[in-house]
């Protein structure tokens, strides 16, 4: 209500929130909170924002209060989840991150959390459960509409890519002329279209059909029993050269074996799987909570991080993707990974290399000066 103290210093909590300016924030918080103590929201705000700051102990403290005065309340849960993995509490946080999908079934963050600790713990079958899901609810039949708008737009270069992928299919998945036909009516809305991402009309999302960017076609990746990794990896002497590298670089060969790699380029071209067109320019994209998470992908990442253990056992995964090139002549543009490993590898067929003796990524060994953010790095290209 306008005038209310507790609202106005809400709104300048969100204000400065937006801005950035996080101590301002935190305070407008806690004068709301002074002015009510026992009001949920702000508990709930402050405490997550306390956490982010670096108060997680703090932040808890105030949560675990929050949780038992209002066991129902699902954001709580899950500030709660995170502020237990800010303290390293894993197996804490899962059971917080359960509670959360207890009170909200959909809910897509803790679903997509789930996934994450679930495989930092090894229990890969639960992790892909959890991915599984978070597929779903953006483009299965579950969806909540998270995904919405790259259900409603498109470019002609992403149409182009499908209709490409569907022509390429083997003749055992064409099921008739379905692909065919689809390739058809995704080259005509592509030729309607000018450049960029633009809004669909609605007489082109009917000529695309309802499964539009959609898993329309995925093939299987099952896990490997014999294993994923190549077993000639000479994995000590990957961790040597880690140890005495001085950029933080080192290359690997082989990292795969030939069946895992095969079984994987598979996955990678015949699965409709590339529903990202808008984060990078001229580029396509998969994550692991939109359609990239497969349980082959699952073994490499927790079979890479069990072979180098010093390296990889204290930095679970978080994140994993795949990008491809919708043409040959337009490079992803320099840019830092925000991690404490990267791990990029390059699995493009030689075929379709048009670089054989280096493959397609040019690794830069000067490290950024401490000062530069990693934010401040990637934008500013002049230095």
């Amino acid at each position: 209500m306008a005038g209310d103290p507790t609202e106005e210093a809400i709104g300048r909590a969100m204000a400065a929130q937006r801005a950035g300016d996080f101590a301002v924030a935190e305070e407008a918080l806690r004068q709301a909170l002074q002015i009510d103590p026992r009001h949920p929201m702000v508990r709930n705000n402050l405490a997550a924002l306390m956490a982010r700051r670096g108060a997680a102990a703090e932040a808890l403290d105030m949560l675990d209060m929050l949780v038992a005065d209002e066991p129902g309340y699902a954001s709580a849960h899950l500030n709660r989840a995170h502020a237990l993995l800010e303290l390293n509490r894993r197996e804490d946080a899962i059971r917080a991150f359960h509670a959360v999908v207890a009170l909200e079934p959909d809910h897509i963050d803790a679903h997509r959390a789930l996934g994450f600790q679930w495989l930092a713990l090894g229990d890969r079958d639960r992790s892909l459960d959890h991915f599984a899901r978070t597929y779903d609810l953006r483009r299965g039949e579950g969806r909540i509409g998270i995904a919405e708008r790259s259900l409603r737009n498109a470019s002609a270069e992403k149409l182009k890519h499908d209709s490409d992928l569907f022509r390429h299919l083997p003749p055992r998945a064409r099921d008739g002329q379905r692909f065919e036909m689809l390739a058809r009516l995704y080259d005509g809305v592509a030729a309607e279209l000018a450049d960029g991402v633009v809004d669909l009309t609605d007489e082109q999302l009917d000529t695309l059909g309802p499964d539009y960017n959609t898993a329309i076609h995925m093939v299987d990746a099952p896990e490997i029993f014999s294993g994923a990794i190549n077993p000639a990896l000479d994995t000590a002497a990957v961790q040597g050269a880690w140890d005495a590298a001085q950029t933080g670089v080192v290359a690997v060969d082989d990292l795969l074996t030939p069946k895992a790699l095969a079984l994987l380029q598979r996955f990678l071209t015949e699965s409709t799987i590339w529903h990202d067109f808008t984060h990078i320019g001229g580029f396509v994209a998969t994550y692991l909570e939109d359609g990239f998470a497969c349980p082959l992908v699952l073994q490499i990442a927790d079979e890479f991080r069990a072979a180098l253990p010093e390296l990889l056992g204290p930095h679970p995964l978080t994140q994993a993707w795949a990008f491809k090139a919708l043409s040959g002549d337009r490079p992803i543009d320099i840019h830092a990974d925000d991690a404490a490993v990267s791990l990029n590898f390059w699995v493009t067929p030689d075929a379709a290399n048009r670089n054989p003796d280096t493959g397609g990524l040019i690794v830069y060994r000067a490290p950024p000066p401490p000062d530069w953010p990693i934010a401040d790095y990637d934008a500013d290209k002049a230095r």
